[in-house]
């Protein structure tokens, strides 16, 4: 067996002390301080992309998130010269009804105003056929406001003057004046190149002169016949407009409620300012919030 020497056995401890402290201090720092190699749980957090509470509703090319902006809702009014403010001493039907639905629901809208005085059904058919200004506008629209179908009855108008002309006499041109609606409005769902459109048709309070006008012109006589044709007609406008997914907007019982002469024009023919008040009122009651 070897045996160190003395002196060998007692300088031993000695220097192995230090080199245990050492070795103590070098297991510590490497164990608090900054690691030497890259962590791996470090690289996950960092390159994933931030969340968010809420999805952006439009993105460019580049990745960046932008805010569509929303458009507004485009009106276009429809029909003869009722809808195109004849007489009325104001900005009309479209514009007001416009504005009513703005300030209502707290959106922008525009409001197109596309009535001919004089126009039939006929008329109307032809433009929506055959005009672009009339087929873009109703391609675009998402409300189109309808007033049409008095005018196809002057004919009518003329015979009871002459002689007389009871219902067997308007009946058949109220017919046929339905069918004609009926081909118009299927042809603006047809244009509408979105979801489809609120199609609000109204019918008439009276299809002739009414009120003050109307009693001097031709007596109770003369109403009493206009309104028998009048509300013929509305049967024929409102089951037309309902049987074709539209709305019917009725303007006989606003107006006929009472005298009609203070809401219509001086020639007793065409709302006034105050009488489009009140078919905007109804208008917009059967309209839908947005």
């Amino acid at each position: 067996m070897h045996y160190w020497p003395r002196w060998a056995r007692i300088l031993l401890p000695i220097l192995l002390i230090p080199c245990a402290v050492a070795l103590v201090w070098l297991s510590t720092s490497s164990t608090n301080g900054a690691p030497m190699g890259p962590d791996p749980s470090a690289g996950t957090t960092s390159s994933a992309p931030p969340t968010s509470a809420t999805s952006p509703t439009a993105s460019t090319s580049s990745g960046t998130t932008t805010t569509s902006p929303v458009a507004p809702v485009s009106v276009v009014g429809l029909g003869d010269s009722v809808m195109s403010g004849t007489n009325c001493n104001c900005s009309g039907i479209v514009a007001q009804y416009a504005q009513a639905l703005a300030q209502r629901d707290g959106i922008k809208v525009t409001g197109t105003n596309l009535g001919v005085p004089g126009d039939t059904t006929v008329d109307l058919f032809d433009h929506l056929q055959n005009d672009a200004t009339f087929r873009n506008a109703v391609q675009n629209a998402d409300i189109v406001l309808v007033t049409i179908g008095a005018n196809d009855l002057a004919p009518q108008w003329q015979q009871w003057q002459a002689s007389s002309c009871d219902d067997t006499c308007y009946d058949p041109a109220v017919d046929a004046m339905s069918a004609r609606l009926n081909q118009i409005l299927t042809l603006i769902k047809s244009l509408r190149s979105g979801p489809p459109a609120t199609i609000l048709v109204t019918n008439y309070w009276n299809v002739f002169t009414d009120g003050a006008v109307a009693r001097a012109a031709g007596g109770q006589e003369q109403l009493d016949w206009s309104q028998d044709i009048t509300l013929a007609a509305n049967s024929g406008i409102c089951s037309t407009a309902t049987g074709d997914g539209a709305t019917c907007v009725d303007l006989y019982k606003p107006i006929e409620a009472g005298d009609p002469t203070g809401v219509l024009a001086s020639d007793g023919d065409h709302p006034n300012a105050a009488g489009v008040g009140v078919i905007v009122q109804a208008l917009m009651g059967a309209t839908p919030k947005r």
